[in-house]
């Protein structure tokens, strides 16, 4: 890995040094061989170097405009949560192919979808294994919220392989209230994803956040909703067979292959006013919502 790492580091100051020379007077390039360039003896201080953008997915020079709500990535991470990411994405495949899958309730969030519209797509924590094969379904770009850890980033990694982009950040529901933490970058999380939704793309969240209550959700994405204008879309996701996951807050549920498994879209739901209490009656709504589809989700598998 860290030749690798020195290798593009070797490129990338070499198109840096490119740059330089194009950008010098009355110089022929076709004579200058840029292989004998060494990176080691040009100054790079001043020399505008891309970084990577983790929230866009590519390369940025670094005047550019960027709400980024990440803290670690797949390199970051430790060898052993890589591998684990690694695990659970082959399970999970293994899983989506082996089963069979029904839908319901898909019709208006397909429009919604080919028409250009924003969305959130709301799941309860506990199902998230369950939902993450959904993104087959998917039009528009979707970008999933995770945590600001390495656990975080590790679910980013497991994810990434089915198509979604992925925002770091916490603190945006019930536990921005305690604000005890500014560096989980609520706030600039809350912003990226406002930045995908008005660009007309999805967003994928929790609606129930840690450490709980489970089943109940926050205000965060609610907010989001009234100050984006973006449909809430609830989902409910279940596996027949599957295990529950003792010990776990939100009272996850392993699934397991070759099992029926089924995914319910909800009505969309439009969040109007943002005053206290109307995020508080929005956030009623969307736990009825979520507890009705998940509801009918878990009738279709034969539970």
């Amino acid at each position: 890995m860290v030749r690798r790492q020195a290798e593009r580091a070797q490129k990338v100051a070499k198109k840096a040094a490119q740059k330089v020379v194009e950008g010098a007077r009355n110089v022929d390039l076709s004579k200058v061989d840029l292989s004998k360039i060494d990176p080691r003896n040009i100054d790079m201080k001043n020399v505008d170097l891309p970084r990577f953008d983790w929230e866009r997915g590519r390369f940025v020079r670094k005047d550019a405009a960027a709400v980024v709500g990440h803290s670690f990535h797949a390199e970051d991470v430790a060898w052993p949560l890589r591998l684990l990411g690694w695990i659970i994405n082959r399970y999970i495949r293994l899983c989506e192919v082996t089963g069979s899958l029904l839908v319901a309730g898909d019709g208006p969030f397909v429009k919604l979808q080919t028409e250009g519209k924003p969305i959130i797509l709301l799941v309860w924590h506990g199902r998230n294994f369950q939902a993450i094969p959904m993104s087959r379904l998917f039009i528009s770009p979707v970008t999933a919220l995770t945590s600001r850890s390495r656990d975080g980033a590790m679910i980013a990694n497991v994810i990434r392989p089915f198509g979604y982009a992925a925002i770091q950040g916490s603190g945006t529901g019930a536990a921005a209230k305690k604000k005890t933490n500014p560096k989980k970058r609520g706030m600039q999380a809350f912003r990226a994803m406002l930045k995908h939704l008005k660009n007309g793309e999805m967003v994928l969240a929790t609606a129930d956040v840690p450490p709980g209550p489970v089943f109940e959700a926050g205000p965060g994405m609610v907010k989001l909703a009234a100050k984006s204008g973006a449909a809430i879309i609830p989902i409910g996701a279940s596996f027949s067979p599957e295990l529950p996951i003792v010990g776990t807050w939100d009272k996850s549920k392993l699934p397991l292959p070759f099992a029926s498994r089924s995914l319910v879209f909800g009505y969309p739901l439009y969040i109007e006013d943002s005053d206290d209490e109307a995020i508080e009656a929005a956030c009623r709504r969307v736990t009825d919502a979520l507890n009705a589809v998940q509801a009918e989700a878990e009738i279709m598998v034969g539970k």
